[in-house]
């Protein structure tokens, strides 16, 4: 194992340990559809441990504390609590995209309806908020947790702010790079800044250090999504749990869409001509993969992947950060922008 498998394989179990301590193990509703959206529980109460991601966000965290010096331990809620937002949004999301399966599950709202799902993320938001005020706990001094607090706080604003531009983009097929990019710097990449922010931060870095980590997060963002968008028209069903091709049957403006739709010619007028039709089940997919290569859309994305996985690494050089830190932080990088789901 690498240091950066190490370290986060001793990360993982103490931040679902500190999950499963804030979520609880209450009976209502709202607390057992929590645990199942986070594989732990069937919906008839039985315990499971279902497929999940690779918890990218607290091992943000939690690395980043420790590259600073600090205690991951000490920091363990903080990384629960960014666990538990980025699932509130994800529930929030399965709503708002109509997305019936997330890690080969039913996703919440297709069996406790829309409106349930919508809260059992609120729910899950607060938990969250409840998280932070366990860092009391651990020994952080006051100020340090009211500072990650409102680090998290703006991260989650940028996060909805992005959303709202994601949805507003599905009813246009006009959207420029730049601003999907913007779209994209709140929706994904605003929680990859806070937490290697938040943990710099609790580590008691000086502020030019945790700036620098904050647009390391933010880059590693950039590019995570780049390839998530490579991933929703040309990943593997088995591995994404979605089926080939899935962001252009839904007409997602992803930026392979973007890219391709900005740059022009006879492709790019037959790729807008079918986006401009409504889903059906004759599209012809593949189609309309030939159409985003050929206009330059998958090379563009996966250059952004790579313009971004550089400036990440740049934004700790200039700081003047250690190899050995620039070294796992790279790693983390490798893993993020070159994960398969």
């Amino acid at each position: 194992m690498t240091d950066l498998e190490q370290r986060a394989a001793v990360y993982r179990p103490l931040v679902q340990h500190e999950m499963r301590a804030v979520v609880g193990d209450r009976r209502e509703p709202l607390f057992a559809w929590m645990r199942y959206h986070l594989g732990w529980e069937e919906p008839d109460g039985r315990s499971v441990e279902a497929p999940r991601g690779k918890m990218l966000r607290p091992v943000a965290l939690l690395l980043a504390t420790e590259l600073c010096g600090g205690d991951a331990r000490a920091a363990v809620p903080a990384a629960a609590a960014v666990e538990l937002v980025h699932n509130f949004s994800l529930l929030h999301d399965d709503v708002e995209d109509a997305s019936e399966r997330r890690h080969h599950r039913p996703t919440l709202w297709t069996f406790a309806g829309a409106a349930q799902a919508i809260n059992t993320g609120d729910g899950m938001y607060t938990v969250a908020r409840l998280a932070m005020y366990r860092l009391l706990d651990s020994g952080v001094a006051v100020d340090s947790v009211l500072a990650a607090m409102s680090e998290l706080d703006a991260a989650c604003l940028r996060l909805v702010a992005g959303q709202q531009l994601d949805i507003a983009f599905e009813q246009r097929r006009d959207v420029t790079p730049e601003e999907y990019l913007e779209m994209t710097a709140g929706k994904s990449a605003a929680m990859f800044a806070a937490p290697f922010a938040i943990g710099a931060l609790l580590a008691g870095a000086a502020p030019p250090v945790v700036d620098a980590f904050r647009r390391y997060g933010l880059h590693v963002g950039l590019a995570f999504q780049a390839v998530d968008d490579v991933l929703g028209i040309w990943g593997d069903t088995e591995v994404t749990g979605k089926p080939v091709g899935d962001d252009l049957a839904s007409r997602k403006m992803s930026y392979p869409v973007v890219a391709a739709l900005s740059r022009g010619g006879d492709e790019a007028a037959l790729l807008a001509r079918a986006y401009a039709e409504p889903p059906g089940a004759g599209d012809d997919i593949e189609r309309l993969t030939g159409l985003v290569v050929a206009t330059g859309g998958l090379e563009a994305t996966e250059g952004l992947a790579r313009e971004h996985q550089a400036a990440a690494l740049e934004a700790l050089r200039d700081a003047g950060l250690s190899a050995e830190v620039i070294e796992v932080c790279s790693a983390y990088a490798n893993a993020a922008v070159g994960r398969v789901a």
